[in-house]
C-alpha cells in the first residue's frame, strides 16, 4: 500500500502475451449481475465463526465449481480446484491447470458460468404472467405452468432468488456483465498460492468485519483539511479517504521519510526513533514509496501502530461500478477494521497548491508535472504538512 501505479481499476486487462491454454495456476473471481446476494447469507456470531449460509442456488454454483474437475477429465482436460469460496454477491475460485488444454481457461469459466445461469432459470425463474397469457395452449402451456409453480415454490422459501427474478427477466443472466467474462489473477511468484487460498478461505471473516464496521470502510469523497501555513496562508485541500478519520486529529504526528539511497544502520536508528515516538501515541504518516519507508510503515503496522498512509490512484475513479465494493487488500484490512488506519488520496489539485509544488521544485527542479518523481515528492510534501501544520487546522471534523 502506497504508490500505485496509474490504472482503470473498472477495467479488466489480460495478459497479452500468456497462453491461456497451458499450465498455470488462476484465482478466478465472478460477481452477481448487481451485486444481488443471490448466494447466501452472512452468518456468525463473531469474526472467528463466520460464514455463508448457502441458497440452493449458491450450494450448486460451489458444488459445479468443485466439480470442475472431474467433468474435464472425461474430456482430456486435467485441472484442480485448489480453493473455492462462495460468497453472497460474488465468488472466488483457485483453478490449476495441469497440462496444456485444447481450450482456454475462459471457456471453462464461461461453461461454468453458462450452467448456473441455466440453473437459475431452470429452478427459480418465474415468467411474467403477461407471458403466461402468450403461451400456446396444450402440453407447452402444461409443462409451462407446472415449471411456473415448481419455480414460486422454490422461491417463496428463498426471498433473495424471488426478488432477483426481476433483474434475472432484463439481463438473462446472474452474472454481472464485464467484456472480459470473468476477473482473473496469474499466479505468477513463489508464495503467491499460499497467501491467495489464504485470502480466498479468509472471505466471511473478512465481510464479517466489514459488516460491523461499516464506518471504517466507507470511501469518503471530496473531503476537505483546512489549515494555516506558516505564513498565514489558509488551505483547502480536499481527499478521498477511507479508515479511521480520527487518526488525523490527534495532536501529535510523525512523517515517515527516507530516501531510497539510506544506509541501513541510519534507518535503523530512525525506526528506532520513530517506534518510540509510536509507542508514545504519536499517528504516523507515510506514502511508503522508498524501500526505506515501505519497511518502517510495514514494522509499524505489524506492531500495532496507527498509521495514515498517503495513495495516489489508490481507489477506484469517482462514479465507477467498483467504488461501492472498495476495500483495503491484504494486511491493511485487519489495519482498517481495527481502526488503526486510514488511507488518504488527494485530489489533482491539491498537488498544485504552490504549498505543495514550491516543495517539489525545491528539491527536483526539472521534474515534469505528470512525472512519477513529481508525485513522489508531492505525496511527501502533503504528509509532512499535516504533520507540521495539523494544530493549525480549523475544526476538521466539520470538513471531514
Amino acid at each position: 500500500m502506497g504508490w500505485r501505479c496509474e490504472t482503470d481499476t473498472s477495467q479488466h486487462h489480460r495478459e497479452n502475451i500468456w497462453d491461456y491454454k497451458g499450465r498455470a495456476i488462476y484465482h478466478i473471481t465472478l460477481a452477481t449481475e448487481g451485486r444481488a446476494p443471490i448466494f447466501g447469507s452472512l452468518t456468525g456470531g463473531s469474526e472467528e465463526d463466520a460464514y455463508i449460509a448457502y441458497t440452493s442456488l449458491g450450494e450448486y454454483a460451489d458444488a459445479t465449481f468443485r466439480g470442475l474437475p472431474d467433468y474435464y477429465e472425461d474430456k482430456g482436460i486435467h485441472i484442480r480446484v485448489l480453493a473455492v469460496r462462495v460468497m453472497p454477491d460474488h465468488m472466488h475460485g483457485i483453478i490449476h491447470v495441469l497440462e496444456p488444454m485444447p481450450k482456454s481457461i475462459g471457456e471453462i469459466v464461461r461453461s461454468f458460468k453458462s450452467a448456473c445461469t441455466s440453473w437459475f432459470k431452470r429452478h427459480c425463474y418465474t415468467p411474467t404472467v403477461s407471458t403466461q397469457r402468450e403461451a400456446t395452449h396444450g402440453a407447452v402451456a402444461n409443462a409451462q405452468r407446472e415449471a411456473t409453480t415448481s419455480a414460486v415454490v422454490s422461491t417463496q422459501r428463498e426471498p433473495s432468488l424471488m426478488q432477483f427474478c426481476r433483474i434475472f427477466a432484463t439481463r438473462g443472466s446472474i452474472w454481472e456483465y464485464m467484456s472480459a467474462g470473468y476477473h482473473e489473477r496469474i499466479l505468477h511468484c513463489d508464495g503467491q498460492l499460499d497467501r491467495m487460498i489464504r485470502y480466498v478461505k479468509d472471505n466471511p471473516r473478512r465481510l464479517w468485519l466489514k459488516h460491523h464496521n461499516a464506518g471504517l470502510f466507507r470511501l469518503r469523497d471530496n473531503l476537505c483539511w483546512t489549515f494555516v501555513d506558516d505564513k498565514g496562508v489558509r488551505h483547502d485541500w480536499r481527499f478521498r479517504a477511507m479508515g479511521n478519520m480520527f487518526l488525523l486529529d490527534f495532536p501529535n504526528k510523525q512523517h515517515i521519510q527516507c530516501s531510497r539511497t539510506i544506509a541501513q544502520d541510519e534507518l535503523q536508528r530512525r525506526y528506532q526513533q520513530w517506534m518510540n515516538n509510536a509507542l508514545q501515541g504519536v499517528v504516523s504518516i507515510s506514502s511508503a514509496i522508498s524501500e526505506g519507508e515501505k519497511k518502517v510503515t510495514r514494522l509499524l503496522r505489524e506492531a500495532g501502530m496507527p498509521l495514515v498512509v498517503m495513495l495516489r490512484d489508490g481507489f477506484p475513479p469517482v462514479g465507477s461500478p467498483h467504488e461501492r465494493y472498495y476495500k483495503p487488500g491484504g494486511v491493511y484490512f485487519d489495519a482498517c477494521a481495527s481502526g488503526r488506519l486510514l488511507l488518504v488520496e488527494p485530489y489533482e489539485e491539491v498537488l498544485d497548491d504552490p504549498l505543495v509544488v514550491e516543495a517539489v521544485y525545491r528539491r527536483s527542479p526539472i521534474a515534469t508535472r505528470q512525472s512519477k518523481r513529481y508525485q513522489f515528492l508531492a505525496l511527501n510534501r502533503i504528509g509532512e504538512a499535516m504533520v507540521n501544520f495539523g494544530n493549525n487546522a480549523e475544526e476538521v471534523h466539520k470538513h471531514w
